[in-house]
């Protein structure tokens, strides 16, 4: 059987009570079992989760302690190896926020703001929370007022990190907005994305972009619609400084595509029922 980990959670008000509220108590626990499982799906191969985190034991000694154990979804199931990977990826990922503020590994965005949540109600409504893995020989987490400022600044800085410049081969689909041609008399093609509305700049120097260059002037006013491939250069993440263009794909206009009357046709499968036709187009070969 897998072991338990031990919540626990001291509350505090301006009569040095520490019995926590219900509103503090309940989602601090909740959202501490959020970040497992989420950690979990990380974790593992298929990203399928196959703990359930079941409350084993309570304690009615001040502070409030709640023994929380990992049991297989699937009947039988040994989960053992599986719980260890989940704990030791949360323990050792809390202290290298508190620690270092870098993104620890297996700790997607919701288990960054699932974490942040924790921390905050210790610096609004809760004195302390402590989170005991002695069972699985990794380090506690001690969660004080000053710790808990010390880590969410951490967050902070961790979702403020600096962007990341890269390139990789791909497309961008959009509508041309200007034509020119740079200070080395390359032409250069605007884009706005289609996605995000984004202007990308669309250089090329092999004829990547001769097809765009036979344009009517009113058909770049009016915005043609074309998917450019080549070199994306990403000055972040998400924002897209540049592509070398070696090929672009013309989309021809609306009111030169079909129209569905000209289509469809209401007799196509001959009164069979549209299941029964592709049926017998299988077998037919």
């Amino acid at each position: 059987m897998a072991k338990p980990i031990k919540i626990i959670v001291r509350g505090t008000d301006n009569r040095g009570d520490d019995a926590p509220t219900v509103e503090d108590l309940l989602p601090q626990i909740q959202d501490f079992v959020s970040v497992l499982q989420s950690v979990e799906s990380s974790v593992s191969d298929d990203g399928k989760e196959e703990i359930v985190w079941r409350v084993t034991d309570a304690t009615r000694n001040s502070p409030l302690a709640f023994e929380v154990t990992p049991y297989p979804k699937t009947h039988a199931m040994n989960i053992d190896r599986r719980a260890i990977d989940v704990v030791t990826a949360t323990a050792t990922g809390l202290e290298q926020i508190t620690t270092t503020g870098e993104r620890p590994l297996y700790f997607s965005d919701q288990v960054i703001d699932r974490a942040e949540r924790v921390y905050a109600r210790v610096t609004n409504g809760l004195a302390e929370t402590h989170v005991d893995f002695s069972a699985y020989d990794v380090p506690s987490l001690g969660v004080t007022k000053d710790s808990a400022k010390n880590s969410i600044s951490r967050i902070v800085a961790l979702r403020a990190s600096p962007p990341v410049a890269h390139r990789e081969i791909g497309s961008v689909e959009g509508f041309v907005a200007k034509v020119e041609l740079d200070g080395f008399h390359r032409p250069i093609v605007w884009l706005r994305s289609r996605l995000d509305g984004q202007l990308v700049k669309c250089v090329a120097s092999d004829g990547g972009l001769d097809r765009i260059g036979h344009f009517e002037v009113v058909e770049v006013l009016k915005g043609k619609r074309v998917r450019v491939h080549g070199l994306l250069h990403y000055r972040s993440l998400e924002k897209i400084s540049s592509i070398e263009v070696e090929g672009v794909h013309v989309f021809e206009s609306d009111s030169e595509l079909p129209e569905a009357a000209t289509i469809v046709s209401p007799g196509f499968t001959e009164g069979v029922e549209s299941s029964e036709y592709l049926e017998a187009l299988r077998e037919d070969g």
